[in-house]
């Protein structure tokens, strides 16, 4: 159920696409310093979601879980209700949709998906690009619920390190490692202490995740029980979500996204292992 769920195929976007109650955002986000080279369009009917512009304010850590407020007026100019069904994508695939997702999981959204493949899958599928984004329908009255999933501080981490918890760190096995330097600036080398590797690139191929079999496989080797309380964490937020996506696709239900993740970690004087 989990999987029909919170990952749909494009199949099965393409059945729905003008059901009124389907709202599609694109949410790609692009690492600063970076020029990637995307798909061009966009999926008939799409609006797009800035993670950097809606976002609690911080003087160094981008695109911070925003306030309920601040997501409630997104939603409210957007014209998304809270029974819509929204469907999340990226032009890379599967990288920042599973972001969003955990918005507005986060925010008590029951009906979200991220669209497996993203924008390459639908476009190689053969189905209709539209060169521009949609305006978006008449304002909605938007409320937030209570959440689906968690979000974890660093000092709620640096509490509960005594006790080792479960966490996860989304970021290539090198950077986990301490092997090789961190894209951002003035970060330190490392992982937190006790952490598990599962990076997220692993858990894709090509553009769209793995099957479920592969994902149970890779979740087993980096060691992560799914029973137990999980931690996700990667560079800054993003890919620990993508991990959270696919931890909810196999059952697992106690999960906390670390929002301020590596750049807020490595910045600090938190303890590091390498």
């Amino acid at each position: 159920m989990a999987f029909i769920k919170f990952l749909v195929t494009t199949r099965w976007l393409n059945e729905n696409l003008k059901r009124s109650d389907v709202k599609i955002i694109d949410c790609t986000w692009i690492m600063p310093g970076t020029s990637p080279d995307l798909l061009e369009g966009f999926i008939p009917g799409a609006q797009f979601f800035d993670i950097d512009e809606v976002a609690a304010p911080h003087p160094t850590l981008k695109h911070m879980l925003p306030s309920s407020t601040r997501f409630e007026e997104a939603m409210q100019i957007m014209g998304i209700k809270p029974t819509d069904h929204v469907i999340c994508y990226d032009r890379f695939g599967v990288r920042s949709s599973p972001r969003l997702w955990w918005t507005f999981r986060m925010f008590g959204h029951a009906k979200v998906s991220v669209l497996d493949g993203g924008l390459p899958a639908w476009i190689k599928d053969a189905n209709a690009v539209s060169k521009t984004l949609t305006l978006p329908p008449a304002c909605t009255t938007y409320k937030t619920s209570s959440p689906f999933i968690g979000v974890i501080s660093q000092d709620e981490i640096l509490s509960l390190l005594p006790s080792s918890p479960q966490i996860v760190d989304a970021r290539p096995k090198g950077r986990f490692d301490g092997t090789v330097p961190e894209p951002r600036k003035n970060l330190k080398s490392g992982h937190i202490p006790g952490s598990l590797s599962l990076s997220f690139s692993d858990l894709i191929e090509g553009e769209a995740l793995l099957s479920m079999s592969e994902l149970v496989q890779k979740t087993r080797r980096a060691g992560v029980d799914l029973g137990s309380p999980i931690i996700t964490t990667c560079g800054s937020g993003v890919t620990a979500s993508g991990l959270a996506l696919a931890f909810t696709l196999l059952g697992a239900t106690d999960i906390r996204v670390y929002d301020g993740s590596w750049s807020e970690w490595g910045a600090s004087d938190a303890p590091i292992e390498k």
